[in-house]
């Protein structure tokens, strides 16, 4: 049986270190998210070898009992952080500091815990036993893979990403992998999983990174290209360009371009983002294929053009943007025309607004 959980304990330890190999080389991903991944392998690793330590040394001579107790106050310690540290890496979380004080706080619980026997106790023949309390250590835990979670969904949203297979199928593999360890507590497959989950947590954020726009968090033109290409349903285009917009950047300066930009993102997802997705596809040109709601094409893009005159009213410096859409039927269209329509409507709006201006 010993054999058998090293060699699971190994292959967890290989798996982090090839993740966090991974992460430390990744050129995509900012300074601050790779440190709070490498966080969050280290505490994976930390907490399984807790557990690896406390397995090998139950029922050990006496003289082990303190390296026994210590052991299992790290990985007691340790182990609810995880989910706290990984929501922080992958994820959204609102109060940072509180839930990591919240963390200090039960670990430092657990410390005084084991001077009392309160969640787990270590008899006199060095043999480990669950207590009265251990239920707090159980919640604790439970809580922070549901906060990782929410705030991995939150942060999805961000990018126009929800509740996809991947996170389900995680959910899935923590939930059997932790439920087993309860459960049966021979049979100890936790941190396993747990070290797979976060692999999959990881390449799961930047794999969103790939697809999303640097500047306005749109998803990028590579998605624009090969949704339209897979589209087989009804759906609206609705293309849109920000008017001379060169000469924002030569006037102000191209980061007042990239407000004027991120500003036009932000009303595209908050208009149209319900009913279907937004892409920035080139430098000042955007585009929203609705899926839903395709009726309400008129009444948004009234809500959205409101939304841009708003901009302006606040800040001279925002500049019009021009619009054009069309309908796309796929059993009687064909993508490239419909597009080549959004845009000559386009155009045409374009060309009175710079008269009017």
């Amino acid at each position: 049986m010993f054999d058998l959980y090293t060699a699971v304990i190994l292959v967890t330890i290989l798996l982090l270190i090839t993740t966090t190999a991974d992460i430390v080389t990744n050129r995509l991903i900012t300074k601050g998210t790779k440190i709070k991944s490498v966080i969050t392998c280290l505490l994976i690793g930390m907490a399984a070898l807790g557990e690896c330590v406390g397995v090998l040394t139950n029922g050990a001579p006496v003289s082990f009992i303190l390296l026994h107790k210590m052991a299992k106050v790290i990985e007691f310690s340790t182990a609810p952080a995880i989910g706290v540290a990984a929501a922080m890496a992958y994820g959204d979380v609102k109060k940072p500091r509180l839930v990591i004080s919240l963390c200090v706080v039960h670990a430092l619980f657990e410390c005084v815990a084991m001077c009392f026997g309160w969640v787990f106790r270590v008899d006199s023949q060095n043999i480990y036993h669950r207590e009265e309390l251990y239920l707090i250590y159980v919640v604790a835990f439970v809580l922070s893979i549901i906060l990782c979670f929410i705030s991995i969904i939150r942060n999805g949203k961000a990018y126009q990403i929800g509740m996809d297979i991947v996170l389900i199928w995680t959910l899935i593999l923590l939930a059997v992998g932790i439920g087993i360890q309860f459960i049966f507590s021979n049979v100890r497959i936790d941190f396993l999983c747990i070290a797979v989950g976060n692999m999959l947590f990881y390449s799961r954020y930047y794999k969103i990174m790939l697809q999303v726009d640097a500047v306005t968090g749109l998803l990028n033109r590579r998605c624009y290209e090969v949704n339209l290409t897979d589209m087989e349903s009804c759906a609206v285009i609705l293309l849109f360009d920000v008017d001379q917009f060169k000469q924002v950047n030569d006037v102000y300066g191209h980061l007042v371009g990239d407000i004027c930009l991120q500003n036009v993102a932000k009303q595209l997802r908050d208009v149209y983002g319900k009913y279907g997705v937004c892409y920035r596809v080139g430098g000042d040109e955007f585009c929203v294929i609705l899926n839903e709601k395709i009726e309400k094409t008129e009444e948004l893009t009234a809500r959205f053009i409101s939304a841009i005159k708003r901009l302006q009213e606040s800040d001279n410096r925002m500049p019009t943007v021009s619009m054009g859409y069309a309908y796309y039927d796929a059993s009687v269209s064909h993508i490239q025309n419909v597009i080549e329509e959004a845009d000559a409507m386009l155009y045409r709006n374009k060309k009175v607004e710079i008269e009017v201006v």
